[in-house]
């Protein structure tokens, strides 16, 4: 697998060290209080400071990032989140987004020929290319029989590839601008109303090649997904505008975060809200855990759905959509993530490889995995130093078991983390020979790790799920009966991930706007100059 190196505008910058906290602004200020200082909550705050309106962002923590963090150990950055990135390249909306934002200005992309390659038991193989047409001689090299249906397939992720979101919210558009919206979306609407309420597993049922089912099923992930996700992955994944942004999430988070101070806006952290401060159904300020009271004339809540909605708010803001959504869609399962920092290479290693293990492991009591997807990155990275590799493995795991474990018996917790981490360089090994012989540091962060960190309900790190119950939703970014409030984050979009988290910042920064009768503005940052 080859991969192609881009430069976008400027020179990549080092690493930078974590802000320190800001000083609160003057009292008596009028200002927005923004809850959570995550990608969502970075993004409103740069849009809402580019057009004249003070913020100041609450965070529970001592970084700016949210889920989109890494672990620094040694000489090694353990990515917590970033994968591939949607964007990376004009022309598209969410390129213009992450310019704004001063995200990936003068970062390198790393762009990989292949999206993932999978290996079965038996010794068959297949690498899903990033390029349609590959991928349609690909699937039918391992299943002809399938062919009718894989040249379907091709031509739904085709015609969906175009799809990108609007830059403006449909709250603020005018009738002719959903017109026009739905115009160019026209194309593609057979097959987003055709799939969205198919499960993938009903979907997959109609091909008759086992192998080719197992492989589609690898690609989408959870068997409780729409099989529109199917089409939308193939469709993002082969358009040229998805990539790795070196540096990985560390650096993409702190660049916001940057590119947020220069505006003028302020964090202040280890600053944990407890409730939002509501007087005649309006939002008017924020009660912190130790007490201090921050007034602002609107609250925007980047933090978990459930604990703003239900422990801030004490559930006095929701209606019967609001409940069902709580009550009866999917959350994206909690997860383990285990990191290793190896003295030694891989060049055959594939950015992304699924491999079958020889014997199943035990996660913890409710999940046992017989594959691990593996993540492995080189130097070009820059998570690494030369002649030295990074591999990740992510599995599924139970939130209860594992917070559960670490509050009443936290010598068996740790115990189970070595004996998980173990196990998963036992099987590597045999993959990779040398893992083990060479491993210089590993990490383990569990569903308890990321609770601690982020308080996400239920361990969840991207939210919603989306499978048919979900998708063709609207979930508000207003409560019911609730004024001069709003929410951001992957609590409002189905599906979570980077893009939506900025997008949604950015569409309540509008909204914001318009309320206060702004014309709303957004500014891209100067290149930065070579140091």
């Amino acid at each position: 697998m080859t991969t192609e190196e881009i430069q976008l505008e400027a020179p990549p910058r080092a690493t930078p060290k974590a802000p320190e906290p800001a000083a609160a602004p003057a009292p008596g200020r009028e200002k927005v209080i923004i809850i959570g200082a995550g990608i969502a909550g970075l993004s409103c705050g740069c849009y809402l400071q580019m057009n004249g309106i003070p913020t100041e962002i609450l965070e529970a923590s001592l970084l700016p990032g949210g889920l989109c963090t890494a672990w620094h150990r040694g000489p090694y950055v353990f990515d917590g989140c970033l994968r591939w990135l949607i964007g990376t390249r004009p022309p598209s909306a969410f390129y213009q987004v992450w310019q704004e934002l001063g995200a990936i200005t003068g970062r390198k992309v790393l762009l990989h020929d292949d999206i993932i390659r999978i290996e079965g038991a038996d010794g068959k193989a297949v690498s899903v290319p990033a390029d349609l047409d590959a991928i349609a001689r690909e699937f039918k090299r391992i299943a002809p029989e399938d062919s009718a249906l894989i040249d379907k397939l091709v031509r739904s992720a085709r015609r969906c590839a175009p799809l990108e979101p609007p830059l403006d919210p449909l709250e603020l558009m005018t009738h002719r601008q959903k017109m026009r919206l739905g115009l160019r979306m026209l194309p593609m609407l057979p097959i987003i109303l055709g799939l969205k309420n198919v499960p993938i597993t009903t979907y997959l049922a109609r091909y008759k090649n086992d192998w080719l089912r197992e492989v589609l099923q690898l690609i989408v992930g959870s068997k409780d997904m729409s099989a529109l996700v199917l089409v939308m992955l193939l469709a993002f994944r082969t358009r040229n505008n998805t990539g790795f942004v070196a540096g990985g999430s560390w650096d993409f988070a702190m660049a916001i975060a940057d590119r947020y101070s220069r505006l003028g806006g302020t964090i202040r952290y280890k600053a944990r809200v407890a409730s939002v401060i509501v007087e005649n159904h309006r939002a008017i300020g924020v009660r912190c855990d130790d007490g201090a009271v921050v007034p602002a004339a609107t609250v925007v809540s980047c933090a978990d759905g459930h604990m703003t909605i239900f422990k801030m708010l004490d559930g006095r803001y929701v209606n019967r959509k609001i409940r069902f959504l709580y009550e009866h869609c999917q959350l994206f399962p909690a997860i383990i993530q285990v990191s290793l920092g190896i003295k030694k290479i891989f060049p055959d290693a594939p950015h992304t490889l699924n491999l079958p293990l020889s014997r199943p492991l035990r996660v913890d009591d409710q999940f046992q995995d017989d594959r691990l997807e593996v993540e492995t990155f080189g130097s070009d990275s820059a998570l690494c130093p030369e002649g030295t590799t990074v591999m990740t493995v992510r599995m599924s795991a139970s939130y209860e078991y594992w917070t559960g474990l670490k509050k009443s018996d936290p010598q068996r917790y740790r115990a189970e983390k070595k004996r998980v981490v173990q196990e998963i360089i036992t099987h590597l090994d045999k993959r990779f020979p040398g893992v083990a012989d060479n491993l210089d540091r590993s990490d383990i962060a569990t569903p308890a790790t990321f609770v601690r960190y982020t308080g996400n309900w239920q361990g969840s790190y991207e939210g919603w799920l989306p499978t048919p119950r979900i998708l063709g939703r609207r979930i508000p970014y207003t409560l019911p009966g609730l004024q001069d409030f709003y929410m951001a984050g992957h609590w409002v979009v189905a599906g979570g991930g980077l893009p939506s988290a900025a997008l949604s910042g950015r569409y309540v920064a509008q909204m914001i706007c318009a309320g206060k009768g702004k014309v709303f503005a957004a500014t891209e940052p100067l290149a930065r100059q070579p140091q």
